[in-house]
């Protein structure tokens, strides 16, 4: 698949280099923010916010968490058929995925009472959003676009952080890191906007975004363990270095396959860029140019 969407980017571009009329290209930055964004993953793991373990009591506080929040980038390709129909190619690169904490206090793990966090962060996730653009046209265009959301790259970096006091006074931390990678999945999105024409081939434009996506969870490996500071060898840790996720698992008692969950991309995201127009494009209005007809001389009559 990614060779496909790889191969069919370097024909839109060869096609924009030799036909450059109706076409242009576009950057933008911007923030997205969680859209209905999960709070617990498919064990009942909080992804964001705290619990506080008593005798008697389990205090909780959530919040939403979506890896697709955080600052983005736009790039994107156009044509526009007509001042008012064109399609988009757009790719939505995080620059500065939010990253997402959840910690459980004066929990026992291993029979010592400790302290768990779980830190996570999508790195550089990128998103391709082929669309239908439909636009008012004229100096103020209001436009909008719809179409799919195509995840490239959706990994995850997650870190499992244990700390405790373990009989000698001193307080270990282990830190445990893994790498998360999905399954392709399909997605939506949407966008509404304005944008302000400078000139001929410069435009300005903001606009409001919906991006729903979620994308299982296919594969979570170890890849580095420290404690207190210091690096420690795979060869050293005990459990699965390897976790596989399904939507058909079957657990046995080594956990090495676990049932697959959904993980959230979905943003709102508020945007703001430039517009460059690399053709004469399609242009509204026009009249007829008879330039090349010679009316000094009456018509006559055979």
């Amino acid at each position: 698949m990614k060779k496909i969407l790889g191969t069919a980017l370097v024909l839109s571009l060869a096609a924009t280099m030799g036909f450059a009329q109706g076409f242009y290209v576009r950057a933008g930055l911007g923030y997205a923010m969680p859209q209905a964004g999960s709070t617990t993953d498919g064990t009942g793991q909080p992804y964001n916010g705290t619990q506080n373990n008593t005798t008697y009591l389990n205090t909780y506080s959530l919040k939403g968490a979506s890896f697709g929040a955080g600052l983005q980038g736009t790039l994107g390709l156009g044509y526009m058929f007509s001042d008012h129909v064109g399609v988009q190619l757009d790719a939505g690169i995080g620059l500065s995925a939010k990253k997402y904490t959840y910690t459980d206090n004066d929990v026992t793990i291993g029979g010592v009472l400790s302290d768990a966090s779980i830190v996570q962060q999508a790195k550089t996730p990128v998103i391709m959003m082929p669309s239908l653009v439909i636009q008012s046209g004229g100096k103020i265009n209001l436009y909008s676009r719809l179409g799919l959301a195509i995840p490239l790259n959706t990994k995850i970096t997650q870190d499992q952080i244990i700390s405790n006091a373990p009989g000698t006074g001193a307080t270990e931390v282990d830190d445990f890191t893994f790498k998360i990678k999905n399954y392709f999945s399909l997605g939506f999105s949407a966008a509404a906007g304005v944008q302000y024409k400078l000139n001929d081939n410069m435009s300005i434009w903001g606009e409001v975004s919906i991006l729903s996506l979620s994308a299982y969870i296919k594969e979570a490996d170890l890849t580095t363990v420290t404690s207190n500071g210091q690096g420690v060898s795979l060869s050293q840790v005990t459990g699965n270095q390897t976790i596989k996720y399904s939507k058909t698992a079957s657990v046995d008692s080594t956990y090495a396959t676990q049932p697959s969950y959904s993980q959230p991309f979905s943003n709102v995201g508020i945007h703001f860029g430039i517009t460059f127009n690399l053709g004469g494009g399609h242009t509204s209005g026009r009249k007829n140019d008879n330039s090349d007809i010679d009316n000094t001389k009456p018509f006559r009559r055979r």
